[in-house]
């Protein structure tokens, strides 16, 4: 089994400081011997930071010092955070493990989610997901009136998109893989459980990186109903 050890410099975490976050992923049979890790997406580790409200968001890469990953952060606001490390072991499958860290500070309204939010408008960048295959999430992008081919998205992590969904309820981390269809992005995404799932899409479109944020409910498993089909 892995795990990833994390520590912070000053030990306590205060909302709006900033704090170096160290990351050392180990072996746990082997008495926490730091192990090698392969890159992925062009990176060792792919650190997703939320609240547990899952409003907050964020998606930083820690860089290799000796045997552990730093990277400096600013929590936003007091409370707990959970730490999804996203991670490869040398020869070994992807893993993500998760970690929690206590924030001091004040706190902000827990933000609840009851239904879907679908689409989302930044700077004229509007951004649809069609959820009728929940298999096969269609993403349409359109920058004013005009659509945006998938294939003018930057290169972003070495795709054209990162994603990232997490269930609102069990923070169930999912692993999604956007591919690009007929110049449409499309989310493969394996639900394994009904409920919300809060969704972030990040792409680069003229130099600059774009992070919108979604609700999708699951009501039914993909595969299950009548409407399920397995590619």
């Amino acid at each position: 089994m892995f795990d990833v050890l994390i520590s912070s410099q000053p030990p306590v975490i205060s909302a709006q400081e900033k704090v170096k976050l160290l990351l050392t992923p180990v072996n746990q049979e082997t008495s926490d011997i730091p192990i090698a890790l392969e890159e992925v997406h062009t990176k060792d580790i792919h650190l997703i930071i939320v609240s547990e409200d899952l409003s907050f968001f964020a998606h930083v890469h820690p860089e290799k010092k000796g045997k552990e990953y730093t990277v400096n952060f600013s929590f936003p606001f007091g409370g707990k955070f959970l730490l999804y490390c996203d991670i490869k072991p040398l020869n070994g499958s992807p893993v993500v493990i998760r970690k929690t860290v206590d924030v001091a500070g004040d706190s902000r309204d827990v933000q609840r989610y009851q239904q879907d939010v679908l689409s989302k408008t930044v700077d004229n960048v509007s951004v649809q997901l069609d959820v009728q295959d929940l298999n096969a999430i269609r993403v349409t992008m359109k920058q004013g009136e005009a659509a945006i081919p998938a294939s003018s998205l930057g290169d972003f992590l070495g795709a054209k998109a990162h994603v990232v969904m997490i269930n609102v309820d069990t923070k169930e981390y999912l692993h999604v893989h956007p591919m690009v269809h007929e110049d449409v992005l499309v989310l493969h995404s394996a639900f394994t459980a009904r409920g919300l799932y809060r969704v972030w899409i990040q792409f680069l479109l003229n130099g600059l990186l774009y992070t919108l944020d979604y609700v999708v409910q699951v009501t039914e498993l993909p595969g299950q109903g009548l409407h399920g089909h397995h590619h």
